[in-house]
């Protein structure tokens, strides 16, 4: 597609109707297409159908207070800019199912796609944060698109992969040929680095896999997408088409997806197959500056840059939702599509992804308080699913791929962390999970708390204490390490190991400590916990002393 075409000209394409497949739980029916949507860095309260559900008062007041002082918007503007930035996600939402007490697997981006891809608690191969899994990869046959496709669906990723090891030999082989020792690029020259960088960066490296983590070799039978944490919004050198680097990228990187995820699904349809497709934009992960298309900017004037821009760039993926609806219906697919949507992690918010943030709850990516591990998540599925409304059940990312399977009619794999959503949905099931446990860092570096560190945050993330949490759905669970002293202006002679029990129905901001009062209740929840953790291998490459510390006596690696 060239660089030239917009959402209005992908809703014009044509797609073959479907031939029809095996029984569905019992009902004659087509084997559904599904696609995952998931955005990145995106919080609970930006997401228009949780907005509606706010007010003002259930905005972070740290999160008010740190706007306040950088000039950022009126409190009002971010929920009515909310509310409507995301029509089409509306009204699905209306006609499916909200899941508002639903988790990421992880507080950052790679461990949680993890989880997605797995159905496992990433924790469980050594993952905790996003080096952990850039360094050792996804284990052979454990992602889930590998059942769909031997199942005898199209498969596909397009956009975020961030879940394989980058190719090295790419960028050796440029130092090579200007005759450069691995190191030497950091005593150069800036002017000749810069050269060299350039050089490295038009051989695809930054968005690069080496071969064996391609996702081709994981079950998926086209991936267009980028194996990094940010892909530039324009003139994105990230890319990867398959095996081969895809080249300079200059189109609107929201548009430029929903484009190819539409070229796969016209494929999959002229082969006559059900499609699976997981289509992972890059809004709203930083560096949010460059400016949204007009066609989406300018629909929100009146504000700030900073929140105009912001739900212009999520009213792209909106307009994206809405491309692949419009061609799915005049295939007469649409009715039999299960689409579900979500965040990868917590929001990370901040002065450019504003307000409502992350409301009701407290805190942003990267650290263990809901807000970065609470995420919106909803389904729609109109053949498959009656309207569920609103659900405050227990769930998690990591149903999102058992679910897929159980609606395809596959088994899953033993051992999985994750449950399929649709005995609870069709009432054959009263919950999903008894509890929900994760362990990793507990950072204030990828959000507005960022500017409470002693220097420049993210050089000093790894200093950060590590957290555990755990909750039952009416209750949060949260340990977190020893704080060193020097790190954070609010404690500078650091902080003991502390533990935090709150009510999340009646509490969820997380403003009422009940560790004292609710003896039982940490005790129970604290078991489920220790459980789980003795799961949990020690890390591939995180601080092997703050892992430590979050793992229960008698943990086969503990020393």
């Amino acid at each position: 597609m060239s660089s030239a075409t917009d959402v209005s000209k992908i809703t014009r394409r044509s797609l073959v109707a479907a031939s029809a497949c095996a029984a569905l739980r019992g009902a004659p029916a087509r084997r559904p297409n599904v696609i995952i949507v998931m955005m990145d860095d995106f919080g609970y309260g930006q997401f228009a159908p949780n907005a509606a559900a706010l007010t003002q008062k259930d905005y972070d007041p740290a999160f008010v207070d740190f706007l306040a002082r950088h000039k950022g918007d009126a409190p009002e503007v971010g929920l009515e800019y909310a509310r409507r930035a995301m029509p089409t996600m509306t009204a699905l939402a209306g006609q499916g199912v909200v899941f508002t007490n639903a988790f990421s697997s992880s507080n950052l981006c790679a461990p949680a796609r993890v989880g997605v891809l797995t159905g496992v608690q990433q924790n469980r191969y050594g993952f905790y944060q996003n080096e952990d899994v850039e360094r050792v990869g996804l284990p052979q046959g454990s992602v889930l698109a590998g059942r769909l496709q031997q199942g005898g669906y199209a498969t596909a990723l397009v956009g975020k992969y961030h879940a394989g090891t980058r190719d090295e030999s790419l960028r050796l082989g440029v130092m090579k040929k200007f005759g450069l020792a691995p190191g030497a690029l950091m005593k150069m020259d800036p002017a000749k680095r810069a050269e060299v960088d350039a050089e490295i960066r038009k051989t695809g490296y930054l968005g690069s896999t080496i071969p064996e983590h391609n996702p081709l070799k994981y079950g998926f039978d086209y991936y267009f997408g980028y194996n990094r944490w940010e892909c530039p919004f324009y003139d994105s050198e990230h890319i990867w088409e398959d095996r081969k680097y895809a080249g300079l990228q200059k189109e609107y990187n929201t548009d430029l997806f929903t484009g190819k995820a539409l070229d796969f699904i016209g494929r999959s349809r002229k082969q006559g197959k059900p499609f699976f497709l997981e289509l992972c934009y890059h809004a709203v992960h930083g560096p949010l500056k460059p400016q949204a298309p007009a066609r989406y900017f300018d629909q929100f004037k009146g504000a700030t840059y900073n929140m105009q821009n912001f739900y212009a760039h999520v009213n792209g993926v909106d307009a994206g939702v809405a491309a692949l609806k419009a061609e799915l219906e005049r295939a007469g697919e649409w009715e039999n599509t299960l689409l579900m949507f979500c965040s990868d992690n917590g929001g990370s918010i901040n002065a450019a992804s504003p307000l409502p943030g992350n409301a009701p709850f407290r805190g942003h990516k990267g650290s263990m308080l809901q807000g970065g591990l609470h995420v919106p998540m909803m389904a729609h599925w109109p053949a498959g699913l009656k309207r569920n409304g609103r659900r405050a059940e227990l769930a998690s990312m990591l149903d999102l791929m058992p679910t897929a399977l159980d609606a395809a009619g596959i088994a899953a794999p033993a051992g999985l962390d994750g449950r399929s959503l649709l005995p609870m949905l069709t009432g054959k099931a009263s919950r999903t999970h008894d509890t929900l446990a994760w362990a990793g860092m507990h950072a204030r570096a990828w959000g507005f708390m960022a500017e409470t560190t002693i220097g420049a945050a993210e050089p000093r993330r790894d200093e950060s204490p590590g957290g555990w949490v755990v909750t039952d759905g009416s209750f949060m669970m949260r340990f977190v390490g020893a704080t060193p002293a020097g790190l954070f202006k609010d404690v500078p002679d650091g902080a003991p190991a502390m533990r935090e029990l709150y009510d999340m129905r009646e509490d969820p901001g997380e403003r009422t400590n009940l560790i004292g009062k609710l003896p039982q209740v940490a005790e129970r929840l604290e078991k489920a916990y220790a459980a789980e953790a003795m799961k949990m291998p020690a890390p591939a490459r995180w601080r092997r002393d703050r892992w430590q510390e979050l793992m229960p006596a008698g943990h086969p690696e503990v020393k």
